[in-house]
C-alpha cells in the first residue's frame, strides 16, 4: 500500500491546528520509504503542517521537485534547516543555481549545501520503491514540469502544477507504463474563467479513464464546479492538507 498525504495546500480540514497557504507538497510513503514531493512557498507553514501530522523532516528518505516555481520549491532551504541527515533531491537543474533566487535572496545556506544530495538523472526514475518521477514535460511556451508515477494497481499520477491539462501527463504515463492512469492527484490549472479548458479536461480524464480525481492548489472552486458538470460530483473530490489518499501497491507477477 503506498500512501500519499497532503501537507501544504491553500485548503486544510477544518477544526484542526493545520494551517493554508499558497503552494503544494505532499509526502508519499511506498514501502517503507517517504518521499516529499515539492515543498510549498513557506518553510513555516510547511514545518507546522509537518509537525501536526507527526512527520519528522529526518524521516524524509528523498525530495523531489516538480518544477522551477517558487509555490512548488521556495521552502526547500527552510526544510533543509530543519534536518540533520544529507537527503537525496531530485529537481530540475534550474535550481541549483543560487542566481535563481527562488529559496531567497541567498540561495540555499552554506550548511544545508551539505545535506542537499543533488542528483543527476535522466528519463523515469524510481526515487523511492514504486514511486517514479517523470522527465522534464515541455511546454511550447518554454515552462516545463515533472511529475510522479505510483505502480499501484490503478496507476496513480500525482501532479505538483498542471499547466497544460492532463492530456500529455496521462500518455507519458501510459507509455512507460503500458496501461492507462486510473488515479489524479494534485494540481490543474484551472483559474475562474478557464471554462473552455475546463470542458476539455474533463473529457481527457474522462476518455483515458481516470476515474479517481483529488484536486488541490491550482485548481481553483470553479474550476473544479466545471469539472464536476461532466464527471459529476463523486468524480472530482478537493484533496487538501491533513487528507490521505491509499493506494494497492501492483506486485510484479512470477
Amino acid at each position: 500500500m503506498a500512501v500519499i498525504r497532503c501537507v501544504y495546500d491553500e485548503g486544510a480540514i477544518e477544526d484542526t491546528p493545520l494551517i493554508g497557504a499558497k503552494g503544494t507538497a505532499f509526502v508519499i510513503e511506498s514501502e517503507g520509504k517517504r518521499l516529499l514531493f515539492d515543498t510549498g512557498l513557506r518553510h513555516r507553514y510547511l514545518m507546522h503542517n509537518m509537525e501536526h501530522l507527526e512527520i519528522q523532516p529526518d524521516s524524509i528518505d528523498a525530495i523531489a521537485i516538480s518544477q522551477v516555481h517558487p509555490d512548488n520549491c521556495r521552502a526547500l532551504n527552510g526544510f533543509l534547516d530543519a534536518r540533520t541527515q544529507p537527503v537525496p533531491i531530485y529537481c530540475p537543474a534550474e535550481l541549483r543555481e543560487p542566481s535563481k533566487g527562488l529559496f531567497g535572496k541567498k540561495g540555499i545556506s552554506e550548511e544545508n549545501t551539505q545535506k542537499a544530495q543533488f542528483q543527476d538523472f535522466s528519463g523515469w526514475t524510481e526515487v523511492i520503491p514504486k514511486v517514479w518521477l517523470s522527465p522534464p514535460m515541455a511546454y511550447t511556451n518554454g515552462y516545463s514540469e515533472m511529475f510522479l508515477a505510483i505502480a499501484s494497481r490503478k496507476l496513480a499520477i500525482v501532479s505538483g502544477r498542471g499547466v497544460a491539462g492532463p492530456d500529455g501527463i496521462l500518455a507519458e504515463a501510459e507509455r512507460r507504463f503500458e496501461r492507462k492512469p486510473g488515479v489524479f492527484v494534485g494540481s490543474l490549472l484551472l483559474a475562474k474563467k478557464m471554462k473552455q479548458e475546463a470542458a476539455r479536461y474533463a473529457t481527457d480524464l474522462e476518455s483515458m479513464g481516470v476515474t479517481d480525481i483529488y484536486l488541490n492548489h491550482c485548481t481553483s472552486p470553479e474550476g473544479m464546479t466545471q469539472l464536476r458538470l461532466k464527471l459529476g460530483l463523486k468524480g472530482v473530490k478537493e484533496f487538501y492538507v491533513g487528507q490521505t489518499l491509499e493506494v494497492r501497491i501492483r506486485r510484479a507477477k512470477g
